[in-house]
């Protein structure tokens, strides 16, 4: 599947959109360790929210009132970028971006440090 992105040159002359193809995947059992090793049980109904972070922009209020329909926001990361995977603003985990039926996904790649085993 590739996002829809336009071939265009954006509005300041300096930017090329481009297609980005993601990768199908289709469901694998997952290998290595769990995110949190150990665990203890009393703990797996917890209900959290989860945040996939691919990247941020910076625009000023003005610019960012002036955006229009097909208006194109650079962000600070690079395609090939592993993505944030985020509990309660804290990063938890790093992976890829992938699609899954019709739906965005998240291979991940890396387990933050402090939550292995």
């Amino acid at each position: 599947m590739m996002l829809n992105k336009p071939n265009s040159t954006s509005d300041a002359g300096d930017s090329h959109t481009q297609f980005v193809e993601l990768p199908e995947l289709t469901p694998e059992a997952p290998a290595g360790p769990a995110l949190l090793a150990g665990g203890s049980g009393l703990l797996d109904g917890v209900k959290v929210s989860l945040s996939v972070v691919v990247g941020h922009a910076h625009t000023t209020l003005g610019e960012l009132l002036a955006l229009k329909q097909s208006a194109l926001l650079k962000i600070d990361r690079a395609v090939d970028t592993p993505v944030d995977v985020m509990v309660d603003g804290n990063v938890v985990a790093r992976g890829q971006l992938v699609v899954v039926d019709d739906n965005f996904g998240v291979r991940i790649t890396d387990v933050a440090p402090a939550l292995r085993g």
